[in-house]
């Protein structure tokens, strides 16, 4: 096996799984229409902790199905993408990407990022702020007893800024940290979710918990 490749071959695929699994990490790789196809049929049932796409095998309807499925319940996903296919990310939710050729060394490390990164978990205990509720063990996140569905990358940060209340993050650190130094969109990113995510939060005219820094950035309101 080569250190570059263009895309996923079976002994690779078979790979990234084996190594991933001995870090309790099990994830799901998408190599072809039929494997999109076969999964959302399967209802889901297999437990994943992550999704690898590989673009370059399966249609685009396929593509977005996966990611909008992913995003659904709440489980990270990457895609292995030609960096003259990057437009078809542009308005899409996936979590995290790699461009082709690919080395598998940096495939494994955004699985492990991904799935691992312990600047998104606090302590794992439920954190509570009002009505609010978030429980890192799970992913779960409650308004008034109410479940809340957000997207993946919503969810990391709010997990980030209220684990660290009265903090302020400026925007290129928090694309920094949730999206990755490489990642090739703008700070205009972060102010897009953080709309989305208030949305979803802060659903009466009063409730405020997440404020924002005017010219700098977002904080998560202390406790009274």
């Amino acid at each position: 096996m080569t250190s570059l490749q263009y895309s996923l071959d079976d002994s690779t695929a078979n790979k990234v799984t084996a190594i991933l699994s001995q870090e309790n990490i099990n994830s799901l790789i998408i190599q072809t229409n039929d494997d999109a196809t076969q999964y959302l049929a399967d209802n889901n049932s297999t437990e994943v902790d992550v999704i690898i796409i590989d673009s370059s095998s399966i249609s685009y309807d396929s593509f977005q199905k996966m990611i909008v499925d992913s995003n659904n319940r709440e489980i990270p996903s990457l895609a292995i993408i030609s960096p003259e296919s990057l437009l078809m990310l542009k308005d899409s939710e996936i979590s995290d990407f790699i461009t082709t050729p690919i080395k598998f060394s940096e495939l494994i490390t955004r699985c492990q990022r991904l799935t691992k990164n312990e600047s998104f978990k606090s302590d794992e205990k439920t954190i509570k702020f009002g009505d609010l509720f978030i429980n890192p063990s799970n992913y779960e996140v409650k308004i008034k007893g109410n479940r809340v569905n957000l997207r993946f990358k919503e969810y990391e940060l709010l997990l980030l800024l209220s684990s660290n209340p009265g903090r302020v993050f400026d925007r290129a650190s928090l694309l920094n940290q949730i999206w990755g130094y490489d990642y090739f969109g703008g700070t205009r990113t972060v102010d897009v979710h953080i709309r989305r995510l208030r949305s979803k939060i802060e659903i009466l005219p009063e409730t405020e918990y997440i404020e924002t820094i005017w010219n700098v950035g977002y904080r998560f309101v202390e406790k009274k």
